[in-house]
């Protein structure tokens, strides 16, 4: 679609959009929350001269259609009505670029509001940065918005601001954050951006960058005012042997004036966070129960969080290594941030029950939902084993304990208490039951043949489970708890979906195909279509295929407003590659939840 250059803030505005959306996508992604985030750009003209004194990127989306021509007024009621109004500052330069600064987060503000509170923006979450002058015409915010149904499924604090201080609620908050600053950073250059130059060892560091930015102010939250090198001493620490031991073991992170920390050690020289050598020695000091206390600039000895601690106070905090290179940032027991070898991501369930009992319904299609619970249980007791195991579920668990002697302890078939199997997971080898949860062997020495779908990166157990699983020609189901905490199931089917839910996709593709297209729609719904590829059949790849070839046959006709003297009238793009879609040889009936 051929775009009114009378809207245009400046002229490379959508690669910068499209940039900044491919860069918010690719950093929830790398932390283990894919969001499907979109970006968009919102400018201000300085001068009242200017025929579009609001402009909207792009502006032929549904949210272009938001009014937003009151914002500028409503933002300055909202500076007017605001303490930060009446703060005065010593010097009159100072003071005024404060000011402007206020006032722009108050139009921020308001931008997000408006766009939220309209019909085209139901169901989203929108964040708006501050602005930065693009080509000294308008003042543009970068906008990113979410699924609000998405953002809000996982965990956060419940605080903004703390007494004079801005705090993050979350990981994901803080890398929102640092995002749309480096956007606005990006807007400000001396000359108009052509793209949104996030380089990927710059994605990493801005990433890292989140991950101390919350740590700080979790350290606010707890009552600890000054800047804190906490990150930096865990990463050290957890990396850190003793004895040839890996680390393990918390940091609770409190006041030590707070009355529901219970102090039992204390040190009569604290250690500072900087002497990572020592914190290291005085982290085996702590169990499940008690932690190292440390008020954010030194662990002053040892104590345990008591049972009166109110979650919603917010400012008790725990640090757990977990293995080497690995901590994990939890409050009131939800985890909400780990960091592995200094990759920060947000915390996903070691072992998902959901997944596991869809898993186990379509290997097994003979039981029902209790005895996807008895196995659900299993599991969940199996993942607790520091070491690492497996357990096997085999259809014909009986006659696999009889051909596996004498590598195998077969037992008279019993359903495994937490405890029981605790126990029974302390020696080599892995547990096999039935379908039913019934023990039938342990100590199991697994066989099977080399197939090539192994993975090298990973150890002994996760390998020899590859290779028994395929010999076993779908009659098992393998939970492998690895003793870097991994977990992982084979065979690792795909979630459910509904089949209408893709038919609608496609759908949508078919009709964004008219006779003058909006091609950033129809590829939205593309890169919807790519991530739901494995579940496509034949007869919709067809039609994708036939409707990607007409926008391509589309893009490459002559534009009646671009002729060559010598040629005549030239084609927009004259060829782009691109892979059509086929049907996923493993995809069948059982992945679509109608057909349950």
């Amino acid at each position: 679609m051929r775009r009114s250059i009378t809207q245009f803030m400046w002229g490379f505005q959508p690669y910068f959009r499209n940039g900044m959306e491919r860069v918010a996508r690719d950093v929830f992604e790398q932390i283990g929350f894919g969001l499907g985030a979109r970006a968009f750009l919102v400018g201000f003209a300085d001068d009242p001269d200017q025929a579009f004194p609001v402009c909207f990127e792009p502006e032929h989306d549904p949210l272009a259609a938001v009014d937003l021509s009151s914002v500028a007024a409503d933002a300055q009621q909202r500076y007017e009505e605001s303490d930060e109004s009446r703060v005065m500052y010593g010097s009159h330069r100072h003071h005024e670029r404060i000011h402007r600064g206020y006032l722009d987060s108050f139009r921020a503000e308001t931008v997000r509001d408006a766009l939220a509170r309209s019909p085209e923006g139901a169901g989203l979450t929108f964040f708006v940065g501050s602005s930065a002058i693009v080509d000294g015409t308008y003042a543009v915010h970068p906008v990113v918005a979410v699924p609000t149904t998405r953002w809000e499924s996982k965990p956060t604090l419940s605080r903004v601001r703390i007494d004079r201080y801005t705090v993050v609620p979350s990981f994901q908050d803080s890398l929102m954050r640092e995002l749309l600053a480096a956007a606005t950073a990006d807007l400000g250059r001396s000359s108009p951006p052509e793209d949104f130059s996030i380089r990927w060892s710059d994605r990493s560091e801005l990433i890292r960058k989140a991950a101390r930015a919350f740590v700080q102010s979790v350290s606010v939250f707890s009552g600890y005012e000054f800047t804190s090198e906490l990150t930096v001493a865990l990463d050290e620490i957890s990396v850190q042997p003793y004895e040839g031991r890996s680390g393990s073991g918390g940091l609770l992170l409190a006041s030590e004036a707070n009355p529901h920390v219970e102090p039992v050690l204390e040190f009569v020289k604290p250690i500072r966070v900087s002497e990572t050598r020592s914190m290291r020695k005085a982290l085996e000091m702590a169990d499940p129960q008690h932690h190292l206390l440390c008020d954010g600039e030194k662990v002053v000895g040892l104590a345990r969080l008591r049972d009166t601690y109110a979650p919603a106070d917010e400012n008790a905090f725990v640090f757990n290594v977990m293995t080497r290179g690995v901590w994990e940032l939890s409050h009131d027991q939800v985890p909400l941030l780990r960091v592995s070898n200094t990759r920060p991501s947000l915390p996903q369930p070691r072992l998902d029950a959901q997944q596991l009992k869809s898993v186990a319904r379509r290997v097994f299609r003979e039981i029902g939902e209790s005895e996807a619970d008895v196995l659900w249980g299993l599991a969940e007791s199996a993942s607790a084993a520091s070491h690492g195991t497996m357990l096997v579920v085999h259809r014909n668990a009986s006659e696999e304990a009889m051909r596996l002697i004498p590598q195998a302890q077969q037992v008279r078939p019993q359903l495994l208490g937490a405890k029981v199997l605790a126990a029974v997971t302390s020696i080599d080898g892995a547990i096999l039951v039935d379908p039913t949860g019934a023990c039938h062997a342990v100590g199991v020495i697994l066989d099977g043949h080399a197939s090539g779908k192994g993975d090298s990166s990973r150890g002994a157990r996760f390998n020899s489970a590859v290779r028994y699983h395929d010999t076993q020609s779908g009659q098992c189901l393998v939970i492998i708890v690895s003793e870097d905490g991994m977990i992982n199931l084979l065979p690792n089917l795909r979630r459910q979906v509904a089949g209408g839910s893709v038919e609608s996709v496609v759908r949508q593709l078919e009709e964004s195909l008219t006779d003058d297209p909006d091609y950033e729609v129809f590829f939205r719904h593309w890169e919807h279509l790519e991530s739901l590829a494995f579940y496509l059949t034949a007869e919709q790849c067809n039609r994708i295929n036939v409707a990607r070839t007409r926008l391509e046959e589309h893009r490459a006709r002559p534009d009646p407003d671009d002729r060559d003297p010598n040629e005549g009238p030239v084609g927009r793009i004259t060829h782009v590659g691109w892979t059509p879609f086929a049907p996923d040889p493993e995809m069948n009936a059982s992945y679509f939840l109608d057909a349950e």
